[in-house]
Order: structure tokens, then sequence, then C-alpha cells
């Protein structure tokens, strides 16, 4: 069986849970996991699935990506598109969209395109910081806090503006040169697509009304019988083993946090930058559960969603970029990541000490 990044995860996270239940002598207890925000991640999981198999998301990235005649054009729509996705579609999943296009863009033109998915991850790492269904750790909070949707766009709009805004100077590093197109993708099933789009929409409806868990169960089950009707083989696809390292997450930090007295403080600042240092060696949605509820949303929010640029476990989506980059280009993604994590590092300090 083939060792992916989620299954090292299952792994590492199934083994440190056994250690701790031992320590703990309790194998598991009721408030050890948000069963709630777990129903909502696996609707989401298992509804982008069909909206990955219904073939409309490359249709359209497809078609809006071929008017590229340059790298820095390139460059420049992967960002848009990657960031735009992530918004609706989690960080990681819209890198799982784009990064194929990119990849037969550069087949097709015999040009390197490992700067382009570096950037791709970057921009997948922003969009998703905007809305509270864009990753995970955003679910998590917006649950956490009882936050309505308007109050943490609002919060997270002058973070989100900035870092857009830097990533599009950072691509002019890049040099710039001509590109070739790729061949045409096969259109797409547009009765499949638009009724896990519906789906979509119904998921994150439910999330930000806050409706019971059943729902999203219900919803859950809907998909995967329209998986089943409209393309069987999808059922296999979709990524159990996620749902799964979820639940391990909350099991794991939140064992570790009742074991370990730990306490960030209640300065905006030593939040802030706890969760940023901390999502560079345990990933931010780990981070997120560590931190639980602390006296400053918006800087744990911050931390966690800046902090997903730097190393490569700092967010999934950065993994599934450089398992995708030539010759595995380790060096060239912590130089460009760290660099922009660094710039945006700065400017969300004096963001909070405007705001504090």
């Amino acid at each position: 069986m083939k060792i992916t990044v989620n299954r090292a995860l299952l792994l590492v996270l199934g083994s440190s849970y056994v250690v701790i239940a031992i320590l703990r002598r309790e194998a598991y207890s009721p408030d050890l996991v948000d069963w709630n925000t777990i129903s909502i991640l696996a609707a989401l999981v298992v509804v982008n699935t069909g909206l990955m198999f219904s073939g409309g998301l490359d249709f359209i990235a497809y078609n809006i990506m071929k008017i590229t005649s340059t790298r820095r054009q390139l460059l420049f729509v992967s960002i848009g598109l990657t960031s735009f996705l992530a918004m609706f579609l989690t960080n990681d999943v819209a890198l799982i969209v784009l990064i194929p296009i990119t990849l037969s863009i550069g087949k097709f033109s015999r040009k390197n395109v490992d700067d382009v998915i570096i950037f791709q991850a970057m921009a997948a790492n922003v969009g998703s910081m905007l809305m509270p269904f864009g990753n995970p750790q955003n679910i998590i909070m917006f649950r956490e806090f009882h936050l309505g949707f308007s109050q943490f766009v609002l919060v997270m709009l002058p973070i989100f503006s900035v870092s857009i805004v830097l990533l599009l100077f950072f691509s002019l590093i890049i040099r710039n040169e001509g590109i070739g197109q790729t061949t045409s993708v096969k259109k797409p099933n547009f009765l499949f697509f638009s009724i896990f789009l519906a789906i979509l929409a119904m998921v994150i409806i439910a999330m930000l009304t806050g409706q019971s868990p059943y729902l999203f169960l219900f919803l859950i089950s809907l998909s995967l019988i329209f998986l089943f009707l409209l393309e069987p083989s999808a059922l296999i696809r979709v990524d159990y083993v996620l749902i799964a390292v979820f639940i391990l997450i909350f099991l794991v930090m939140n064992s570790v946090r009742e074991m370990v007295s730990f306490s960030p403080g209640n300065n905006p600042l030593t939040i802030f930058f706890f969760s940023l240092l901390l999502s560079q060696f345990i990933s931010n949605v780990p981070t997120t559960v560590l931190f639980g509820k602390v006296s400053s949303w918006t800087a744990l929010s911050y931390g966690v969603n800046v902090g997903g640029n730097g190393t490569v476990i700092a967010s999934l989506a950065n993994i599934i970029a450089l398992r995708n980059l030539s010759g595995k280009n380790f060096f060239r993604f912590n130089k460009l990541s760290f660099m922009f994590l660094a710039v945006t590092a700065a400017f969300t300090v004096l963001l909070l000490l405007l705001h504090w």
C-alpha cells in the first residue's frame, strides 16, 4: 500500500493517541472531539470529491488559464484563481484541482512550472484565510468562538488584502518567459457539477446558520448516493483517511491540553507569535485545536493563517505542492515561502499594534 501524506499523518497521530491514552488511562471522553466541526469537515471532503469528479472545476480553470501566454501572466492568473477557489473549496482542494492543469501547461510548453506551483500553494493559504469555511482551522475557530460570517470576514479582510497584494508583488521576482498552450480538456458533466455545487451551497449555508450535525450527515449521505449513481468509482476516492486525521487531531491535541497546562497568555502579539511559530512545526490545524479558546481569536486566526506559509508541514497545501515539484524542489519552496512569511508576519504585527 502506497504511503501518502494523509496515511503518514494517520499513523503518527494514531500512534500518538495510543501512547496518550495509556498515560491518561482513558481511551476516550466525550469532550475531546467537536463532532459538529467534524461533520462539517467531512461534508466538505465528500462534496468536494463530487465537484472534482464532475470535471466542472477543471473545465472552468482550464478556460481561464489558457488565456496566458507568458510565465508572469500564468502566475497572476494562477494566484487569482487559486486564492478564489480556496475561499470556497478549502486550500488543499484548490491545489488538487489546479496543480494538474499547471503541470499540463508545463508538459506541453516544455517549461518548468515549479515556481508557479509554489506560488499556487501560497495563494491557496492566502485565499483560504478570508472565509470561515476556507480551511479547517477557520471552521474550528468559527464554531469555537461563536462568530458571525460578516464578523469573521471583516476581521480577516485587512490581512487577506495585504497578503494577496504582497503575493502579486512577490511574483514579479520570477523571471518572465513565453509559454505554450495545453490541449483542451473534455467537457464536464454539467448535471453532475450542478448537483454537487448545490450541495456545497447547502453545506455552507447550514454551517453559517449553525445547523445540527444531523443535517450535515444527511448531506454527506446525499452526496454519497449521488456519487454512487453518477460516478461509482469516485466513492473509493473520497479522502476518508483525511476525515480520520481530523478526528485524531482533536483527540491528540485536546488530550495534550488536558494533560499539560498550556496558555499563550492574553497578549494578542504573544498569541500571534506562538501560534505562527507552532504552526511551522505541527501544522496550523493542530495548533488551532491545541490553543483552544484563547482571549483573542483575531490574533490566533492571524497566527495560524499567516503561519500556513513557511515550512512544508505548516499546512497540508504546502505538502500537496511539494510533492508535485520536479525534483522535489524543497529548498526553492522554503526560500520563497519563508520570504513571504517574514513580510506578511511583519505587516500582521503592524495590524495588531494598530488594532490594540
